[in-house]
């Protein structure tokens, strides 16, 4: 079951705002990172919060259809990354690199 609370569908109608489908993927990431056997059975069971948010934005940039969407959840993924204080460059190459994996995985 997946709840999505109203303020939800307000943040949708701003375009500055993550669209409720990019909100959904990134949540079903989570849902992912929990059950998908070869996902579950291949990255480490026990990481940071931080670590599992970027993990689910970019399993949720791979979700969603629209252009705009994956390079919102993309940029999320970045934005926590950076927050930690990993350099930028780098770590757009490693999410780069992550999400390619992932997309295989999937």
């Amino acid at each position: 079951m997946l709840v999505v609370y109203a303020e939800a569908f307000g943040r949708d109608a701003d375009p500055e705002e993550f669209s409720l489908e990019a909100i959904i993927a990134h949540e079903r990431g989570h849902q992912l990172l929990a059950r998908h056997p070869r996902l579950t059975r291949n990255l480490p069971s026990t990481w940071s919060g931080v670590t599992e948010e970027i993990v689910a934005s970019l399993l949720g940039s791979l979700i969603v259809e629209a252009e705009k969407d994956q390079q919102d959840l993309v940029l999320k993924a970045m934005f926590e990354a950076a927050r930690q204080g990993l350099d930028r460059d780098r770590t757009m190459f490693m999410l780069a690199e992550l999400r390619a994996i992932l997309e295989k995985v999937l």
